[in-house]
């Protein structure tokens, strides 16, 4: 208990280190007038794009936005996107085995279904696969992502269904001006190493990016190795001053071990948590992207970007192996061929002497889908099609507000079968099944407002709809009657900027669900209403040119309305605290704390039948040292060799790696 307790200080010290020193600031600048204000390092102007895919500044937004930087994904403690993620507000990670190829995004208490009420995107698109695995995270290279921009809060007028706890978009680098090679190479334990190279610049018109690279470890469980490498290419070439083409793709493949959960009992044992009773159980997948697309700029009529995408999956896996059967008779296999395109038109306009800004929007999606469930499993059909319209509005009434209102009109179609294979004499056959039509119409709105009260201070609220529709999987293991979800949301904040070095946001938000969607023993609409209420908090400040203090706390209360039970797996606090410190010129320290309260076990929906998941606090940390274009770096990931688990279902945990240490070279060359 003493190990929890000292956590938790540490972690409070961080937070302290960010009052005491913000206060001394504020008053030294009150009773200093007269001298040369500092550097300024906060900004309210940040611009964005994944609010309503155009650039706009984060102050005209009615929401709580969050963007992490390359530069602060460079400083971070962690060495994968999930631990980058981990330590923003009101997100909690969940994984089943440790690494970024099972993680669970969770946006504002969503729970076990996250993974289809949050929308991760790439470049601006959707990566989310049309069944319950959710985003291909581990398709991602931490090493070529630019920024990350975070919209909590209902996103189904831009973004359609499952835009519901927020959205996620993933921003890959730009090709510099001027020709550069990157190189990378890390190792650690569980005899884990990667390695990348990187060529990106502009070779007379033609932007060119090129990356590959490959990721090995063993894991820290038995039978918990991932192995994964990948490629990707982008291109643009400006055809003229207001034309310009886009080209882009991606292949990645990958191997990795299925361990399974421990007993509550071995997932406190240093010994037993790493073991497995599955040695055998594991699966390979390989997934292929590609997307073209254009801008062009109209002048005084806006502008109009228009994109068209392709994902090819073939996932492949063995649960529960036998040896009484050949292995490969045992494999499962998913096949996912999805179809996407949209359009996004913008104009700005006079009126009333004030420029505002008009948007349209359309998308489309198709997906074929067959899921095979062997030995001698059913196997599932599926052909989706979706198709939307939007629009947004964003009128200026005055110099200091901004008013916004958006619709969107969605419309859904699909068609399922379930075959089942039969034998006839000697052979096994397929058997088609019956066909199962669905059709459903959407509608969702959104309005919202924001009011700055100063050029520091701004207020942003809103109100918005969200909506989803059941996934392939969903639909192929349901109930009669299953239906889509419908949601309101509610936010209102203020952000606030303290000098040139304090910067701080506070969000509440209540989110009101109908007939959300779940799975017990079959997929279901829940009877009750599901509620969700809470606060977020952001903090980050300067105390001096070299030293960046970072802190926020979360605060959910997720509740079914009539039983008033806590919807499982939702942790109601949660907290992060962190520091870099540049003691010298090219010496870069990182610390950084998670906090997450005690959640219910997932299978715990009446909040009595199993022992809950213990709170815990996790501590990350990296030093990095610079010479020219050469940064060595060393770090530890769970630096007090926690013992815990972020999910478990009837007492069946899924524990998460104990301590562990790495480093590595970043060389960047031309």
């Amino acid at each position: 208990m003493y190990r929890m307790y000292l956590k938790i200080v540490l972690l409070g010290m961080c937070f302290l280190c960010m009052s005491g020193p913000a206060y001394l600031f504020a008053v030294e600048n009150d009773s200093n007038s007269e001298h040369e204000a500092p550097p300024v390092h906060i900004s309210l102007d940040e611009i964005v794009v994944t609010a309503s895919k155009i650039k706009e500044p984060v102050e005209n937004i009615p929401q709580h936005v969050t963007v992490i930087t390359r530069e602060d994904i460079a400083a971070a403690a962690g060495d994968n996107i999930i631990d980058l993620l981990a330590r923003e507000a009101g997100i909690n990670i969940r994984t089943a085995s440790g690494n970024d190829r099972q993680a669970v995004i969770d946006l504002r208490g969503m729970g076990d279904t996250a993974s289809s009420n949050v929308i991760v995107m790439v470049d601006d698109l959707p990566v989310n696969a049309p069944d319950q695995s959710g985003p291909s995270i581990s398709s991602i290279p931490i090493e070529q992502i630019e920024r990350i921009e975070i919209v909590r809060g209902a996103g189904s007028v831009v973004y359609g269904s499952g835009a519901v706890g927020g959205v996620i978009n993933i921003i890959t680098r730009k090709a510099p001006d001027k020709p550069t090679a990157t190189i990378y190479a890390s190792a650690g334990q569980y005899d884990a190493y990667t390695a990348r190279a990187a060529f990106a610049g502009r070779i007379r018109d033609v932007d060119i990016d090129l990356n590959a690279g490959l990721h090995d470890t063993d894991g820290y469980r038995d039978n918990g190795f991932f192995r994964k490498k990948d490629f990707g290419a982008k291109t643009a070439y400006a055809v003229t001053d207001r034309l310009s083409l886009k080209l882009s793709g991606m292949a990645y493949e990958d191997q990795y071990g299925l361990p399974g959960p421990v007993s509550a009992a071995d997932v406190q044992s240093r010994t037993r948590r790493v073991r497995t009773d599955r040695p055998d159980d594991r699966g390979e997948s390989q997934e292929y992207k590609g997307r073209a697309g254009f801008e062009m700029d109209l002048d005084s009529l806006g502008a109009l970007t228009v994109n068209r995408g392709y994902r090819f999956r073939d996932n492949r896996y063995i649960l529960g192996f036998t040896p009484l059967i050949p292995r490969d008779l045992q494999k499962s296999r998913i096949d996912e061929d999805t179809r996407q395109f949209d359009l996004n038109y913008t104009n700005h306009y006079d009126l009333f002497d004030r420029i505002h800004l008009f948007q349209l929007g359309m998308d489309h999606a198709e997906t074929e889908y067959i899921r095979t469930e062997n030995p001698g499993g059913p196997r599932k059909n599926s052909q989706t099609e979706s198709a939307g319209i939007f629009i947004n509005n964003q009128w200026r009434l005055t110099q200091q507000m901004m008013f916004n209102a958006g619709m969107r009109s969605n419309h859904f179609r699909g068609r399922f079968r379930t075959d089942e294979k039969k034998r006839f004499d000697d052979e096994m056959l397929w058997i088609n099944g019956d066909i199962t039509k669905k059709k459903w119409d959407n509608q969702a709105y959104a309005l919202g407002a924001t009011y700055a009260l100063t050029n520091d201070t701004s207020f942003f609220t809103g109100y918005a709809t969200s909506f989803r529709i059941p996934n392939v999987d969903e639909f192929s293991e349901s109930e009669e009657g299953l239906r889509p979800q419908e949601g309101g949301h509610f936010d209102i904040g203020v952000r606030r900027k303290i000098g040139s070095r304090i910067s701080l946001t506070i969000a509440l938000f209540d989110i009101r669900i109908d007939d959300e969607i779940y799975y017990s023993d079959i997929n279901r609409n829940y009877e009750d209403k599901t509620i969700r209420r809470g606060v977020e908090t952001d903090v980050t400040f300067y105390p001096t040119d070299s030293l960046r203090c970072w802190g926020n706390y979360t605060y959910t209360d997720a509740r079914f309305d009539g039983s008033g039970n806590v919807i499982p797996l939702v942790p109601r606090h949660t907290a992060s605290a962190g520091l870099n410190w540049q003691p010298m010129s090219p010496v870069d320290i990182a610390l950084s704390g998670n906090y997450s309260g005690s959640r219910y076990d997932g299978n715990d929906l009446g909040n009595d039948r199993y022992e809950k998941l213990d709170a815990y606090v996790v501590f990350d940390g990296k030093i990095t040292y610079h010479y020219k274009d050469m940064a060595v770096f060393a770090g530890v990931s769970n630096l007090f060799d926690e013992l815990y688990s972020t999910s478990a279902y009837s007492e069946s945990h899924y524990p998460m790696p104990g301590r562990t240490i790495f480093g590595g070279i970043r060389w960047t060359c031309f």
